[in-house]
């Protein structure tokens, strides 16, 4: 194979030195993620208003195509919370002007395609540097909005109350207006789910206890008879696999997907980059960016054309297939093979899943986005950062993910040209009873 094809195909390049020492951490770490991943995508499914088997049938292209040409080991592809929430309010917003609400699959698929064709020009463009341009504080408050505007959008799904949609003050408005109506039985058993998923959680980190926690609200609900008590489940799921089509356009403008797809490439694309380096860290593995959005770019196109929706990356899944013992992508060709199962056997188990269960389970992924930890470090370190934090957080809740996604940039761009214009300089001294040289400012003594 030439230098040039190699390049193109990292995957297959990678696979020359596989080990068969690997393989039992491959295999483990496959089986692992794919039963996390099964109701999580599901629900990511749920979040961007298409039917959750979507979910399942958007892990199949993206992870088989990103094992050719990903350049992480590690990274785990396909329906993400952030990527989910962004499709719902883009084809939110085309679908009136592409036929009504029977035309949003078919939206969902174009703004895939659109994403894909975003990432392939910047490919060619060779802008994988553009990542730098989003600060840590500034990912940090986006991921905080977006974890916001999750929660809002499941309080009807976890109470079975119709919410007025706007924006998001507006539905939380709406909400307590109408929460007296709550439906008791299907918020005792969100609040059970959700429980039951922290518990697990805080007793077993590494195991993959979200599908042992659907399953057994499914079990409960079909053992004891609770439907009778009015809680909705998801009811029938297709049974095979995807089948490959082309989304029609009809009279949508082609050039009103653009603000959306480049928003959603954007930040899947930056979500992407900083996983992968992160898990690449200590381990002398490269992360090429630009290849990156040709991975991307071809995930999108190939999902948009078997009916899926955007997809880009999980941190979750990624910490889970680490943890397990993953040393190469063949993980993820694990994973497709069991979720090719699943969607060919587990149809009546899935269709038993009750709705509210699987918006508590977008809630509880909801709040792992908020980290406390890295919140504590921005504001030890630099007070200006954590209004900057904070100020892309309440952008994003107040005035959408469109509008928050240019807040961020805009916001690291600033940030970037104030660090330029007024570089940090300090006196340092050497400071009894302490090795190397410390800043007067925090030791005083110092000489």
């Amino acid at each position: 194979m030439s230098i040039k094809w190699a390049r193109l195909v990292p995957g297959v390049t990678a696979m020359r030195g596989y080990q068969r020492s690997w393989l039992k951490g491959d295999v483990i770490a496959g089986i692992t993620v794919a039963a996390y991943l099964v109701p999580q995508v599901m629900a990511y499914a749920v979040i961007a208003g298409l039917p959750a088997v979507v979910g399942l049938w958007g892990v199949l292209a993206p992870m088989a195509l990103y094992f050719f040409l990903g350049t992480s080991r590690n990274l785990s592809v396909g329906p993400e919370s952030t990527t989910a929430l962004m499709t719902a309010a883009g084809v939110g917003a085309l679908v009136g002007a592409a036929g009504g609400p029977e035309r949003y699959a078919e939206v969902a698929a174009l703004l895939a395609i659109a994403v894909g064709i975003v990432c392939a020009v910047g490919f060619f463009g060779r802008l994988g540097f553009l990542t730098r341009l989003l600060s840590r504080p500034v990912l940090v408050g986006y991921l905080i909005g977006i974890a916001v505007l999750m929660i809002v959008s499941q309080l009807s799904k976890v109470t079975q109350v119709d919410v007025e949609s706007g924006q998001t003050w507006q539905e939380i408005i709406s909400f307590i207006k109408v929460a007296g109506q709550a439906h008791i039985p299907t918020v005792i058993l969100a609040v059970v789910v959700l429980s039951l998923l922290y518990l697990a959680n805080w007793l077993t980190p590494k195991f993959p206890s979200t599908l042992m926690v659907l399953l057994l609200s499914a079990a409960a609900v079909g053992f004891f008879h609770l439907d009778r008590f009015g809680l909705e489940v998801i009811g029938e799921v297709p049974r095979g696999l995807p089948q490959p089509s082309i989304p029609s356009i009809g009279d949508l403008e082609i050039w009103s997907l653009l603000p959306y797809a480049v928003g959603i490439a954007i930040v899947g694309f930056s979500d992407n980059v900083l996983t992968a380096r992160a898990f690449a860290s200590g381990k002398d593995e490269v992360i090429d960016s630009n290849q990156e959005l040709l991975a991307l770019g071809t995930a999108n196109l190939a999902n948009g054309f078997f009916q899926g929706f955007p997809v880009s990356s999980s941190g979750s899944r990624t910490v889970l297939g680490d943890t397990a013992g993953a040393r190469t992508q063949v993980h993820s060709l694990v994973v497709v093979a069991l979720v090719i199962m699943v969607l060919l056997f587990a149809g009546p188990v899935l269709e038993s899943f009750p709705d509210a269960a699987l918006g508590a389970l977008v809630i509880y992924a909801a709040t792992q986005l908020i980290d406390i930890a890295e919140i504590k470090r921005i504001a030890r370190f630099r007070k200006s950062e954590l209004v900057i934090t904070a100020a892309t957080a309440a952008s994003v809740v107040a005035s959408g993910v469109l509008a928050g996604i240019g807040v961020a940039v805009t916001l690291s761009i600033l940030d970037l040209i104030r660090r330029i214009t007024r570089p940090y300089a300090d006196v340092l001294g050497y400071t009894p009873g302490m090795a190397g040289m410390h800043s007067l400012e925090d030791y005083p003594e110092s000489t």
